[in-house]
């Protein structure tokens, strides 16, 4: 399975069937590769979780740290899953991401939540927080998605 076909799930966002949503993206080729799994028992505060850190997350400043690509990614992912609740109105795309590294993330578990902080016209704007097993934040992010997409 491939995230290529998410925008087939806009009528499962109609009804509000968020955990077919995130069974769709835990099944996925590209978060099985990764290790990654998505929650979203809380759609309004998604969260995004690696529950054991393995070497391919590994690397950042050449330690035992997750890799900023890492962080990165997973940053995306969470901001991005702001859009589920409006999946119905179109699919929604990143549009602009910011991340301060605050720490080394040393970790055996990272979670990452993420919430939306604003609604300006097609713009969701949210905040990410990245967080050891202990509920330190290690990064945090704020971004953006253009609401509205529609596809074919």
């Amino acid at each position: 399975m491939s995230l290529s076909k998410l925008h087939t799930l806009r009528e499962v966002a109609r009804c509000g069937n968020f955990s077919e949503i995130e069974n769709f993206f835990n099944a996925s080729a590209q978060l099985k590769q990764m290790h990654i799994r998505v929650d979203l028992s809380n759609a309004d505060e998604p969260k995004v979780c690696i529950d054991e850190v393995l070497e391919i997350h590994k690397g950042g400043i050449g330690t035992e740290a997750v890799n900023g690509a890492v962080i990165a990614l997973l940053v995306d992912l969470a901001i991005g899953l702001l859009g589920v609740r409006y999946y119905a109105e179109g699919m929604t795309a990143t549009s602009n991401l910011n991340i301060n590294y605050v720490k080394p993330l040393l970790a055996n578990k990272v979670i990452v939540c993420a919430r939306e902080t604003e609604v300006i016209g097609k713009r969701i704007f949210g905040i990410a927080r990245v967080m050891n097993e202990n509920g330190e934040v290690c990064a945090y992010a704020t971004g953006s998605l253009a609401s509205g997409i529609v596809i074919g």
